[in-house]
């Protein structure tokens, strides 16, 4: 909260943030989450509205043209209704019995007060209701928009009770009324109200909205709606295109289509089409439950001339992808006249037991619709037809249409379609969006990590052993207990607690301290200890209570209350099942004995010296520490507290807490090896002789969605004593030499004043404040060694001989660019950045963007990392060329311009406008095949050459991109730089050849070229899925082969599951050039408070993972059979494990590679020498083919 009086303390170079005043989260250029998926689905009541014909038909029987008894007004016993009944009586009853409380066959279920908000209108108001016979108005009449309750529900009785038939069937102006009210201002008055006629905002983007429309008859009279639904090409506020410029664009349409103007259907049409409301609108919409599962295509049969119905699931109109606000039409037809159409015999209707509503069954002519075997007629041409408009237009509307013929069907009619409206609004409290896990292995042992926020967000670590045939069991070391088991039970006063101290001394900040108060600033400085005396509302309550904090953060549970209600002065703080607090985006990293591959100077020796050491578990909890657990039985050994999770700390103590959580230590943490005293490792270097390495293992963290920045600690002895060669053991005499960099801050901490600084405090308060700019939310896991998962390669040594952490900038940094930081872990460790724009924040390159985890690449194997691959928040594949020994050189290659931009579509096979965030890091390997150039006499094979990048696209960090139904995309794109060998002052490094030779030739060497923004402009192959259920098999729309390839740049593949994303690296099967690749549609849900109305989410689903195996070279499945889809305990896509295509007009055999797997995280390890096994976090077991014997892994063809 922010401060009316700045505090009085000493000023130290971190606590001049003008008091510490917060900013507001909404400054922030994305809102980023604050917690997981919940199991809480804020309730957003829908607006319907209910038009209802009162024509002098409606006095009519049922079944005929003569009239009705008005005195029968009650069906008969069994339900059915007397044949001489009046229709309107039928109605008045249907209505009755759903809406009145006091009836007989009220279902208090279905419509209960406030269950929905109701508007109504009338053709005629022959019965004189208030202002019935239009809905559309500005003031707050008694038939507008309210909460369905109390006087509103007798309101609608009443009506419904004096509906009078006279007159004709003006249906137009009910669909023009209808549509018209929902377009009103915003307002106290209007639909979108919060309460309307009483509260104005928030004005819920997401809340649905739905016309019931009920006839009789076929309409007449005026009749308006334009030319709608017949548009060529209309685009949809999602960016998909309703027809299009081909005529295979406009056939994916036919079925809402027709060639006239001014039916129910064009109003339908636009009702759904065109937002009801552009502006002042909270939140989003989102697309409807039954469409985020539904499959990619449907197919209805074949029409009535043996043509397949096949539509795309955007098209189907059995689902609704609508993400803007708009309305749903149901239509219902009661009468003969109105199910019936004589003058279109043509068409025909479904089998009549499926005609409530009707069904899309092909024995009807629906599937000549869609194929446009069959056309809507023109329903100018006379009523005989225009029974067909009420049907079109629920197909139009995404509703559906109900043919009542039999007076007891009407009452069901309606009963269904509230049913179905309360399914797509209703929360799905069955669903649990709340489990999670991440999983380590190490040679012999699997480590998962999970939290449970039911039990006050605790937070804990397993340890399985794993066999060689893949089964696992407990690890016995660990005596069945858990990390939380084991820390709740240990000594917390003892506890080995790290923290950063940004106290200036002298000449640099104080550093690494131990996490314990003290009365003088020897530990925490001044200001840090204020974070912790103020309580959740900014006031002060002394050091004591500073203290308190810091101790309940340790591990002190003497202060803490009993949930929910039970905390008193003496008890006040939040009461925890576990001190250890909940993991959930961090991963756990293994640290055993050294195990990189260093032919350096000095590194052998480190590696004997450390053959034995304890291996160790690291990962980040939201408790506010990163923990270091021992692998070998669990205990803690180390927690440190870094500088950013501070300000925030008093969250923890906070009894609510437990119902508004927040993150804290959320990034993954990485350990590499360094040499810190530099890098003269060639030796012919005059100072070779001399030079003194001093190898450490150092530890690399984030915050994560906790914080922005990093850490940097000295593992290297995980033991209770130094070693004698003087390395820091865990101690807290220790604790400045073991914590080497702090570069963390508090998400809603402000920039230091440094202008109240003097001399070198100034200088480095300005360099940071400078440098804190560029550095954000760093959410990205760590990218491992293909070859060695227990290493990351981000720890690196450079071409200057520097060693650094090479890491993405990360999300909602103040510039707002995507950076690619170089953290130096030796010398002076200073920070080089390396933005991609100089664009001004919020503008450009510069607007809601941040660099997302970075490949290094190492091209001639020399161990030094020469080019960089990253991904930002605008769709751009950025490679950055550090090939030079100065590091003045390095920079972005391509003339400063991205090596590929992505760009995606809504819905499948949409335009693709769509900006695609890239979240995890690309995989990279050297390009293998081969192309024909010329022709004829001058025809020759030559090899492509170049690297793949590959990459998938897709994020969830922010609160609403879980909710995302925008198409995702695995890319795999051809880079064609080559390298040359050149001489510098530090020995032999690599640059990049600008080109020479003819192209195409044998002697080409191509210049560097960027390849451009979309799939198109890229020049990408296309492939997609071929679904069998929960399977798929890749098929190639545009062949790569040999003859082929030189006119390609790479391929391409839409996810095909609506939401579903990349959000993990991908990793190598079996060393071979095939990708595997864990996609998920991401857990959706909430932990507000249920009865306010929210758009933060509005449907609950469980997390979904798809594995698909895909060569990254060409896109193609796999060339052997590695699922067994069948489940025969054979590999063979000839019998059960394939699917035939055609491609390239030759039906050919695929075998599927994809399949739907358990969410969370998955390990394959090695079987046999014919099989591998899939692991799933609850240690569930999948049997996979393995690769044949011999490494299937290109050489590098990139040094010219």
């Amino acid at each position: 909260m922010p401060r009316s009086n700045p505090p009085q303390f000493r000023k130290t170079l971190l606590a001049l943030a003008v008091g510490a005043a917060l900013a507001p989260y909404g400054a922030w250029a994305l809102d980023l989450a604050e917690a997981p998926p919940g199991v809480v689905e804020p309730y957003v009541r829908p607006n319907v509205i209910i038009s209802v014909d009162d024509s002098g038909s409606m006095g009519w029987r049922v079944t005929s043209t003569a009239g009705g008894d008005n005195a029968i007004t009650t069906p008969n016993p069994d339900g059915s209704w007397p044949a001489n009944a009046r229709r309107m009586n039928v109605l008045k009853y249907a209505l009755t019995s759903i809406f009145d409380t006091t009836h007989p066959k009220y279902d208090p279920a279905l419509l209960p007060d406030k269950k929905i908000r109701l508007a109504w209108q009338v053709m005629h108001n022959n019965g004189g209701a208030s202002n019935a016979a239009n809905v559309n108005s500005g003031s707050m009449n008694t038939n507008s928009m309210r909460i369905l309750q109390g006087s509103h529900r007798t309101n609608f009785l009443s009506f419904v009770s004096s509906l009078t038939p006279v007159n004709g069937t003006p249906s137009h102006l009910m669909f023009s009324q209808a549509d018209a009210y929902m377009r009103q201002p915003l307002g106290t008055n209007s639909a979108w109200a919060s309460d309307p006629g009483v509260t104005g905002s928030p004005y819920l983007a997401c809340r649905r909205t739905y016309h019931i429309f009920m006839s009789d008859g076929r309409w007449n009279g005026g009749v308006s709606g334009g030319a709608q639904d017949n548009s060529t090409s209309t685009t949809l506020p999602d960016g998909m295109v309703y027809g299009g410029a081909t005529a295979a664009d406009q056939a994916k349409t036919r079925v809402y289509r027709d060639n006239f103007n001014n039916t129910l259907a064009d109003w339908a049409f636009r009702s759904w089409a065109v937002p009801m409301q552009t502006t002042g609108m909270t939140g989003a919409m989102q697309a409807a439950a039954d469409y985020r599962a539904a499959p990619t295509t449907e197919n209805f049969g074949n029409d009535k001339a043996g043509n397949p119905a096949i539509l795309e699931r955007y098209w189907n109109p059995r689902y609704n992808p609508a993400t803007w606000p708009h309305m749903v039409t149901y239509s219902i037809g009661f009468s003969n006249d109105a199910t019936t159409w004589p003058g279109a015999p043509g068409i025909i209707a479904p089998p009549a037991a499926e005609r409530l509503p009707f069904s899309f069954n092909n024995a009807s002519s629906f599937p000549d619709l869609v194929t446009g075997n069959h056309l809507w007629p023109d329903m100018g041409t006379g009523e005989n037809v225009r029974a067909l408009d009420l049907w079109h237009s629920a197909i139009n509307g995404r509703g559906r249409f109900y043919a009542v013929t039999q007076g007891q069907d009407l009452e069901k009619a309606f009963r269904d379609i509230f049913a179905q409206i309360n399914t797509a609004t209703d929360p799905d409290l069955s669903s649990s969006a709340t489990s999670g896990s991440n999983v380590s292995r190490s040679e012999v042992g699997k480590y998962t990590a999970a939290y449970e926020p039911d039990k006050f967000w605790k937070g804990y670590v397993t340890a399985d052993k794993v066999r060689k045939d893949g089964t696992t069991y407990p690890d016995p070391a660990w005596s069945g207990k858990t990390t939380a088991d084991l820390l709740d039970a240990a000594n917390v006063s003892s506890r080995f607690v790290l923290s950063w101290s940004d106290t200036w001394a002298s000449t640099a900040f104080q550093g690494g301290v131990p996490f314990r108060w003290a009365s003088d600033e020897s530990r925490l400085s001044t200001n840090q200890k204020l974070w912790l005396q103020k309580n959740t509302v900014g006031t002060d309550e002394g050091p004591l209570k500073g203290e308190n904090r810091l101790d309940y953060v340790r591990g002190d549970r003497s202060k803490e209350g009993v949930n929910p209600s039970s905390y008193t002065a003496a008890k006040p703080f939040r009461q925890r099942m576990s001190i250890q607090g909940d993991i959930i985006n961090s991963d756990v990293w293994y640290t055993g004995a050294p195990s990189s591959d260093y032919l350096l100077k000095g590194y052998s020796a480190f590696v004997r010296a450390n053959r034995t050491r304890p291996g160790m578990l690291y990962v980040g909890g939201n408790d506010g520490m990163l923990h270091g657990f021992a692998a070998l039985d669990g205990s803690e050994k180390l927690a440190y507290v870094p500088r950013g999770a501070i300000p925030t700390l008093t969250l923890l103590t906070d009894p609510q807490y437990n119902n508004k959580h927040k993150f804290y230590v959320d990034g993954s943490p990485m350990t590499g090896d360094v040499d810190l005293n530099g890098g003269i490792q060639d030796p012919s270097d005059p100072n070779f002789s001399t030079h003194a390495p001093n190898w450490r293992t150092m530890l690399v963290g984030t915050m994560g969605l906790g914080g922005k920045g990093y850490f940097v600690l000295d593992v290297t002895n995980p033991t209770g004593a130094n070693l004698p060669d003087g390395t820091p053991g865990f101690t807290e005499t220790n604790a400045d030499k073991l914590v080497r960099l702090d570069r963390t801050r508090g998400t809603t901490e402000t920039a230091p004043n440094c202008g109240a600084l003097t001399g070198a405090e100034q200088t480095t308060c300005l360099q940071i404040v400078d440098e804190d700019r560029d550095i954000g939310h760093i959410v990205a896991r760590p990218v491992r060694d293909d070859n060695d998962g227990l290493r990351t390669t981000q720890i690196t040594r450079m071409n200057n001989n520097r060693w650094a952490v090479v890491m993405g900038n990360g999300y909602n940094s103040a510039n707002q660019r995507p950076v690619l930081l170089v953290q130096y872990l030796d010398g002076a460790k200073e920070l080089m950045r390396i933005p991609v724009t100089s664009d001004a924040s919020g503008t450009g390159l510069a607007n809601d963007n941040g660099l997302a985890s970075p490949r290094l690449v190492d091209i001639n194997g020399d161990g030094l990392a020469d080019v960089v691959y990253a991904g930002d928040n605008q769709g751009n594949m950025w490679k950055f060329d550090l090939t030079s020994y100065s590091p003045a050189n390095w920079k972005v290659a391509f003339g400063g311009s991205p090596l590929f931009t992505a760009r995606g579509s809504a819905a499948l096979n949409g335009p693709r406008t769509k900006v695609q965030s890239i979240f995890a890091a690309p995989t990279v390997r050297a390009n293998d095949r081969q192309m024909v150039i010329g022709s004829g006499p001058t025809e020759k094979t030559v090899q492509v050459g170049g690297m793949m990048v590959s990459f998938g696209t897709g994020r969830n960090v922010t609160k609403l991109d879980p909710s995302s139904v925008d198409v995702q995309t695995l890319y795999s794109v051809l880079d064609n730089t080559r390298y040359e060998q050149v001489v510098t002052p530090l020995g032999k490094r690599m640059q990049v050849h600008p080109g020479a030779g003819t192209c195409p030739g044998t002697n080409c060497i191509p210049v560097p070229t960027a390849l451009g923004t979309g799939v198109a402009t890229a020049k990408l192959a296309q492939r997609v899925f071929v679904e069998d259920g929960d399977y798929g098999a890749v098929k190639e729309v545009d062949e790569l082969t040999k003859a082929t390839w030189a006119n390609w740049n790479g391929w391409y593949i839409d996810l095909p599951a609506v939401g579903e994303r990349l959000l993990k690296p991908f990793d190598f099967y079996d060393a071979s050039n095939l990708l595997t690749v864990w996609s998920q549609v991401p857990a959706k849900g909430s932990n507000v408070d249920p009865n306010v109305e929210s758009c933060e989410s509005t449907s609950v689903d469980s997390e979904r993972q798809y594995r698909t195996f895909i060569n990254i070279m060409d896109g193609k499945s796999p060339a052997i059979q590695i699922i067994d889809k069948n489940k025969d305990g054979k590999f063979n896509m000839n019998t059960g494990d394939g699917v035939d295509v055609i491609v390239g007009g030759v039906t050919k055999k695929i075998g599927f590679s994809r399949a739907k797997v358990e969410k969370g995280p998955h390990s394959i390890i090695k079987k046999d020498k014919f099989e591998n096994v899939d692991i799933d976090a609850k240690n569930r077991k999948e049997n996979l083919a393995a690769m044949p014997e011999q490494s299937l892994r290109p050489s590098w063809r990139q040094i010219r």
